[in-house]
């Protein structure tokens, strides 16, 4: 799915939210509303310098990691 939220409400979103967690199969979502995204990630594809990297991380694991790594290196 992509950017499957693009158009909703709030309640349509935790509507759609609600079903895809009963979901018993593989989803594939694209998305930039990480409120959307937690609960539903187990796994996120990062897409970076010509390559695709796996992480087998919840979005918010994911994003903390990325959180600490910017303030290593000053930027945040």
């Amino acid at each position: 799915m992509d950017e499957p939220t693009n158009h909703l409400d709030l309640k349509s979103k935790d509507i759609l939210k609600e079903a895809l967690k009963e979901y018993d199969g593989t989803l594939v979502l694209v998305s930039h509303d990480r409120d959307f995204l937690q609960g539903l990630s187990e796994k996120v594809f990062e897409f970076k310098n010509q390559r695709v990297i796996e992480h087998f991380e919840t979005i918010d694991a994911f994003i903390k990691v990325k959180i600490e790594s910017l303030k290593e290196i000053d930027l945040l």
